[in-house]
């Protein structure tokens, strides 16, 4: 079953709130995400570790540094003993030294470590993005939930005004019966007592309506608009399986779950590279102007091949080693808590779709029934055969019916937003493009652009 809009033009609701210009859920949603201080937050950390990405990837390519100097050196040693003692001197001397070294450094071998740490930053950054778009679901699901709250609010306190106006009818109807000398003191008092009632109602209902107008802006960030347009239909899954089996691919909570398996297996690999030589080709080059003593130029040129291997350590990297298991351990029991929390979720927005698709069928003939009762009391008291106080009666039992359809009936609208934030699918429903996207493209900009 879709999404109907059938259910909120039982409640009176389509020609209270759909108008021209409306401001629809999808409309609140794209205006307000970015600026979701989770979802904010979220992108902040997903741009972090993508700059950690570069980080890590930098240790794929040679390391190039210069060197200069200039001062003051005094030397004094068996050279330059040598060298004065014959003349007199003490084998001091004091020159203006002055260098300059270009060096290069390429990491050739270092047991695959630099590329598992690549992957394990990738394996974040998928996990950051994951996380983006989960912090963009919740969002969603909040500012939808928020929204149809506050049109919630606004057409039940359509229909307890409306009850009052009728309850006002009836009342000056008894109050001139009994003025007249037709009605009793106790059926002006009982009208009097209902009258009060639907007053209480009305305020009740506007306060409840303030309510969720302040909620709505503490969670989407801005003032409800002033028009809201009805729902639109969402497709359903055929079945809470068809759902599940959805839920295993798009869901972000467990992308995330599983690019963090990723990380820490990839934290894993590169833990034990450690226990592997390294190799780097190494070139230097330096020129020397007056140093150690001795006055001139000197440069030197070399070209190596490193080869550096750890003997013994105190047990640091098999102690490493066998840290980065127990996390891919953790991690792994983190997906697996993760699989049960989201079928739980989605289980139980499931039971509420299924359930109150069928309540409101009940409802709807609850309140045509009621209508048709107060109908037919109508017809009976215009030829004596009810009372006023019959009226006051069925207008509260039709108030009563009406507002229950209208709580079920948008009860039934979020839950199946919620089987699709529980499928992970919300966004996508909604036609809104997800704020991770957004960032890849423009790092794709960044990059073609060479900043």
């Amino acid at each position: 079953m879709g999404l109907r809009t059938g259910i909120i033009a039982g409640t009176a609701l389509m020609s209270a709130i759909q108008v021209a210009n409306a401001t629809s859920i999808t409309d609140v949603i794209t205006d307000n995400m970015v600026r979701n201080p989770e979802v904010a937050a979220a992108l902040n950390a997903r741009n972090a570790v993508r700059e950690e990405v570069r980080e890590a990837m930098g240790g794929l390519y040679p390391d190039i540094d210069a060197l200069l100097g200039w001062g003051r050196e005094w030397t004094d040693d068996p050279s330059t003993r040598a060298a004065e003692e014959p003349f007199g001197g003490d084998g001091d001397v004091d020159l203006w030294r002055s260098e300059a070294t270009l060096s290069f450094r390429q990491m050739l071998f270092d047991g695959l470590g630099t590329q598992s740490e690549v992957a394990r930053q990738e394996a974040r950054l998928r996990s950051a993005d994951a996380r983006v778009r989960e912090a963009a679901e919740r969002f969603a699901l909040d500012a939808t939930r928020h929204y149809l709250d506050v049109v919630r609010r606004q057409e039940l306190l359509r229909l307890a005004k409306l009850t009052l106006e009728n309850h006002v009818t009836i009342y000056d109807q008894i109050r001139r019966r009994s003025e007249s000398g037709l009605g009793s003191l106790a059926s002006i008092q009982q009208a009097e007592s209902r009258l009060a009632l639907a007053e209480v109602n009305v305020l009740a209902a506007e306060n409840n309506l303030r309510d969720a107008r302040a909620n709505y802006i503490r969670v989407v960030g801005a003032e409800p608009p002033t028009d809201y347009e009805v729902p639109m239909d969402l497709v359903m899954p055929a079945s809470f399986e068809a759902a599940r089996e959805a839920a295993a691919t798009t869901q972000p909570t467990l992308q995330v779950a599983e690019a963090d398996i990723e990380a820490a297996q990839a934290q894993y690999d590169a833990a034990y590279s450690r226990l592997y030589p390294t190799l780097h080709f190494e070139a230097e080059r330096t020129w020397y102007h007056d140093i150690d003593g001795i006055e001139g130029q000197n440069e030197d040129l070399t070209a190596m091949l490193r080869l550096r291997y750890n003997i013994f350590n105190g047990g640091t990297d098999k102690a490493r080693i066998r840290r980065t298991q127990h996390q891919i351990h953790e991690a792994e029991e983190i997906r697996n808590s993760a699989d049960r929390q989201v079928e739980q979720s989605l289980g139980l927005s499931w039971n509420a779709y299924e359930i109150l698709g069928q309540q409101v069928g009940f409802l709807e003939t609850y309140v045509s029934t009621a209508e048709q009762t107060r109908d037919s009391y109508k017809k009976q008291f215009d030829i004596g055969q009810r009372s006023l106080l019959d009226l006051l009666d069925t207008e509260n039992e039709v108030f009563s019916a009406q507002n229950s359809l209208t709580d079920t009936s948008f009860d039934y609208l979020l839950s199946q937003y919620r089987v699709y934030n529980g499928m992970g699918q919300l966004l996508e429903a909604l036609e809104i493009q997800p704020p991770a996207d957004v960032v890849v493209n423009e790092s794709a900009e960044m990059a073609e652009a060479g900043q």
